[in-house]
């Protein structure tokens, strides 16, 4: 397609694919080590893609006249909602620009608060790919420094050779650390049609730098547990996109051996009503075989007028493989805001 023709394209008039909310159910993260993990790809809703690991890809981008096509003026309008609400307020426009074999791969925006990264892009190329649409290999994120990193992704068709895409993936550094910037490198080497079974392969490359959003962190340390898993609240920080929260998990030996993945999820409302989360989940690391299990997990800002924040952890203990589990509720933790 000419310039022409995609500047006088009417975005309006173009189909969205459906994008459902992330996965109901924590699925263990393994323990991060040293060396970087390999991507492994799981299933998810239509029109979406979730991948964990790293990638080994590195490379260089310029920037180009991507903010001139139409489609790439607001790439998280096509997946606007509650939690990508201040995206396009504090995100950085990076307007990178590649083309490969009659495809187009494009980065909008970006933004890193301190714990996730999220990353809005989009491709243009000759192909209809059909409606799910994954990127092929090893072509994940990579963020100089850190150890791997764990996330989700989706790629959504908005026409029959268009496709907007979102990143969230969170980098693991030595001792926990959260730098104050990001260097982050990505080389696609080509995107698959799932239904289709076509796939288009090329060789893109992208470099490109974030500074962490301030943000206010509220120590809260509070403890609730059964019999068999302790689970602690450590702290909760707010930044303009989004909150996080951290905590520590303790699981009895005995319970692992019945039941060898237990991890949390959480249902995060508010005193005014708003649902931020259920049933999210988000990565974590345990250094002694899932006995104690430190994570985060992030959700959308809070509300303005909001109270009160109530995070309730759901444990889910699981026999891996599809082969059975259980959930067991623990008791909400309520959190004074404004303080």
């Amino acid at each position: 397609m000419s310039m022409k023709e995609w500047m006088e394209l009417d975005v309006e008039q173009l189909e969205l694919s459906d994008v459902t909310d992330a996965e109901k159910e924590r699925v263990k993260q393994h323990v991060l080590k040293k060396r970087k993990k390999a991507p492994v790809w799981r299933p998810a809703a239509a029109a979406a893609v979730i991948l964990i690991g790293a990638s080994a890809a590195a490379g260089f981008a310029v920037p180009s006249i991507a903010s001139q096509i139409p489609f790439m003026d607001d790439v998280i309008a096509y997946f606007q909602n509650e939690d990508h609400g201040a995206f396009d307020e504090f995100s950085t426009d990076i307007g990178l620009a590649e083309t490969d074999n009659g495809t187009t791969v494009m980065i909008d925006d970006a933004v890193y608060d301190g714990t996730n990264i999220t990353v809005s892009f989009a491709i243009e190329t000759d192909r209809d790919l059909g409606e799910s649409v994954q990127m092929s290999g090893a072509d994940w994120f990579e963020v100089a420094g850190s150890n791997g990193s764990a996330g989700t992704g989706e790629i959504t068709k908005i026409s029959d050779t268009r496709y907007v895409g979102l990143s969230t993936f969170t980098p693991h550094f030595k001792d926990g650390e959260t730098p104050d910037k990001v260097d982050i490198s990505w080389s696609p080497q080509g995107f698959s049609g799932v239904e289709k079974d076509a796939v288009i392969k090329g060789d893109w490359s992208f470099d490109f730098s974030l500074e962490r959003l301030e943000g206010k962190e509220q120590l809260v340390n509070e403890t609730v547990k059964n019999e068999e898993v302790t689970f602690t609240l450590k702290s909760v920080e707010f930044t303009d996109v989004s909150t996080i929260i951290s905590y520590r998990q303790l699981v009895k030996g005995d319970f692992l051996e019945k039941w060898p993945s237990v991890t949390p999820v959480f249902r995060v409302t508010d005193d005014l009503g708003h649902v931020y989360a259920d049933g999210t989940s988000g990565p974590g690391v345990s250094t002694d075989e899932g006995k104690t299990f430190e994570g985060t997990t992030d959700f959308g800002a809070i509300r303005d007028g909001a109270g009160q924040l109530i995070i309730q952890p759901v444990i889910i203990a699981s026999l891996t493989s599809g082969k059975g589990h259980e959930k067991i509720e623990l008791d909400p933790i309520v959190i004074e805001l404004g303080e």
